[in-house]
């Protein structure tokens, strides 16, 4: 462990418990936060393309030709 983190976790022991899961929601947005952007893009670009589908009559027809393919 890095003299800046043993410094950094001393100084949590002196925190209460609603500034520890304020700090632990600040960690967890900064490491998160990257991947959960690129997610988010994800999903509208699929929600996009599924209201597409849907309203081309696509989803339709790809949900029947599944039942026959069964």
């Amino acid at each position: 462990m890095s003299t800046v983190v043993a410094e950094i976790a001393g100084k949590i022991q002196l925190l209460s418990s609603a500034e520890k899961n304020d700090l632990l929601r600040l960690l967890l947005l900064d490491i998160e936060g990257a991947d959960d952007a690129d997610a988010d893009e994800a999903w509208r670009n699929e929600i996009v393309h599924r209201v597409k589908a849907i309203r081309n009559g696509e989803a339709a027809i790809k949900a029947l030709q599944e039942e026959w393919q069964e």
